[in-house]
């Protein structure tokens, strides 16, 4: 199984929870993840990694890791896994919404939407200090008014935070381009269709696993 190694942790994870090292045919595009294990853990169940941003050597990881991963532990890797963000090439007016997760989970989207010449909005209530300057800073409370303003909307919520803040993608009036990451435990990858990644959409069934992470709204 391929190797990486915990270079880096960081007590902030606005921006990043840890710098991870490997080969760059494993570094997952924004919305995939990769399931780590670390080997020397009495922990069973392996951990959905994301990426909030691709390095040289590997990537920083948007997602909490265990307490145990210290800098210097090696993890097994297997990914990159599950359907990430397709930021549609037309896009100009393009919007980040981090709910109740850090911002991290969306920062990947930046270089693209910087790339292609995008407006770009995070709408957060806690957002990183070290942002490029195009990138424009709004509270939660403003959600509405940015969906009515972008063309493409990215929405990174946990499991929870979906069914209460939407619940049902009805209840949000996005723009005709616009995708959810729903943040769940994802133990099997898909492997044993365990089920308890299960999340509910438009009152349908899915796996977060492999019908997501990230799905149309």
């Amino acid at each position: 199984m391929p190797e990486g190694r915990i270079t880096e942790r960081f007590l902030e994870e606005r921006r990043a929870a840890a710098r991870i090292s490997c080969p760059p045919t494993l570094v997952p595009a924004p919305g995939q993840y990769l399931l780590a294990y670390n080997p020397a853990s009495n922990d069973p169940l392996a951990v959905a990694v994301f990426s909030a941003s691709p390095l040289a050597d590997g990537f920083l990881a948007a997602s909490s890791l265990p307490a145990a991963w210290t800098p210097g532990t090696s993890i097994h890797l297997r990914g990159p896994l599950g359907r990430g963000f397709a930021l549609p090439a037309a896009a100009r007016r393009v919007a980040l919404v981090a709910d109740d997760v850090p911002p991290a989970y969306l920062l990947g989207l930046l270089p693209l939407a910087l790339k292609q010449d995008a407006a770009i909005s995070l709408v957060c209530n806690n957002p990183p200090e070290d942002l490029p300057n195009d990138v424009e800073i709004r509270p939660m409370a403003a959600l509405e008014e940015i969906c009515h303003w972008a063309d493409y909307l990215a929405l990174a919520v946990t499991r929870e935070g979906w069914r209460a803040r939407v619940g049902n993608s009805r209840a949000l009036k996005v723009p005709r381009e616009a995708q959810v990451l729903i943040v769940a435990p994802m133990p099997c990858g898909g492997l044993a269709k365990c089920g308890v990644c299960s999340v509910e959409i438009s009152e349908e069934s899915f796996l977060a696993c492999e019908d997501g992470p990230v799905f149309t709204l």
